[in-house]
């Protein structure tokens, strides 16, 4: 294969990881919508509950303290998961704290042209970028683009594994808010019935 077919043919992949990129941001955006709207719901649920509660424990009977008790576990381990689902899903938007060479490891090279930090932190103005250009070869426009393909690859490793980790925490957040649901709907019921009769 020629310098200027693999060279192609590393465009192309590189391509192929941006859209991959595209789809991955869209379904941490699905993720964090979900995510807001179980916050929302389990922070509404919470504040009617205490609204409900107000009176002193030594007032409430001992089932009543019990199911108090569970509600606001149920309510804490809901709000926990759903933080946790919320910070992978925006990792897997953007790797935030990990900068790429770290990311990819100390041995990756400095990526010039195809990637944007790499270039600008090294060459600062447009003199010294020209300059690069035309004393690049196309043998080192090639190990720009392995490096690169590299860099994507590992990036959308971690941003795959960010997401997958997002739905995890969001499926187990939905336990406990349904929990938090059923025992609160017992409490009004028994709080109903017993003024009822």
């Amino acid at each position: 294969m020629t310098q200027k077919n693999r060279l192609s043919m590393l465009t192309w992949l590189i391509d192929r990881y941006d859209v991959l990129r595209v789809a991955i941001s869209r379904r941490a955006a699905i993720v964090l919508s979900a995510d807001a709207i179980l916050v929302t719901a389990t922070v509404f649920l919470f504040g009617k509950f205490l609204g409900g509660y107000s009176e002193a424990p030594g007032a409430m009977g001992t089932g009543e303290r019990y199911m108090i008790a569970l509600v606001i576990i149920f309510i804490v381990t809901a709000i926990g998961l759903l933080s946790l689902s919320i910070i992978s899903a925006t990792y897997s938007i953007v790797n935030v704290w990990i900068k790429s060479h770290e990311l990819t490891g100390e041995d990756t090279p400095r990526i010039y042209f195809l990637h944007a930090r790499d270039t600008y932190e090294d060459l600062k103005d447009f003199t010294s970028f020209r300059k690069k250009l035309e004393d690049t070869s196309d043998e080192d426009m090639l190990k720009y683009a392995e490096a690169e393909l590299w860099r994507v690859t590992v990036a959308t490793y971690y941003r795959h594994a960010d997401l997958r980790r997002a739905i995890q925490f969001l499926y187990y957040a939905i336990f406990p808010f349904f929990m938090t649901l059923l025992v609160y709907s017992i409490i009004v019921a028994i709080s109903f019935f017993g003024h009822a009769g």
